[in-house]
């Protein structure tokens, strides 16, 4: 249960686009997200390999950005050393109201509290998107996960 609940927040990546602005500004919100595979691979004591995939929905803060309540899925994977550091990497795509598609990938380095995301291109409005910022686990209950995420987005 402790990887589970490490792992959903790691992915919670979730994880973490950001809203749309015609220059860099600040943006930020919340990522719900729900865990729909964990597959654990323990290779030796303590070492472990974790392959995740989620649901996940933006809302962000920002009510009028393009990315609220956009919603998709993320992959990723995570590794655990005996010294207990786990570590994470994987990307989002999540598809608005108008059928457009961001793409986002997310890192967590070994045995940090918050994890980094950069916005990463898409289709349609998002094709030129950029932003990049942090991310961090605020609640953890079973499956589900909010996640925090900051940052600066054009």
């Amino acid at each position: 249960m402790k990887v589970m609940t490490a792992a959903t927040y790691m992915l919670s990546v979730a994880i973490l686009a950001s809203s749309a602005a015609a220059n860099a500004a600040t943006c930020s919100g919340h990522n719900i997200n729900n865990v729909l595979l964990f597959e654990n691979n323990e290779l030796a004591s303590g070492t472990t390999l974790t392959a995740l995939r989620l649901s996940s929905v933006h809302v962000s803060d920002d009510a009028s950005s393009p990315l609220h309540l956009a919603a998709g899925e993320c992959a990723g994977a995570l590794t655990a050393t005996p010294d207990g550091k786990m570590r994470g990497q994987g990307y989002c795509m999540r598809k608005d109201k108008d059928g457009d598609v961001y793409n986002e990938e997310w890192h967590l380095a070994p045995g940090a509290e918050k994890g980094t995301w950069k916005l990463a291109g898409g289709s349609g409005k998002y094709a030129s998107m950029s932003g990049s910022g942090w991310w961090q686990v605020i609640m953890s209950e079973g499956s589900m996960a909010a996640v925090r995420w900051v940052g600066a987005c054009q």
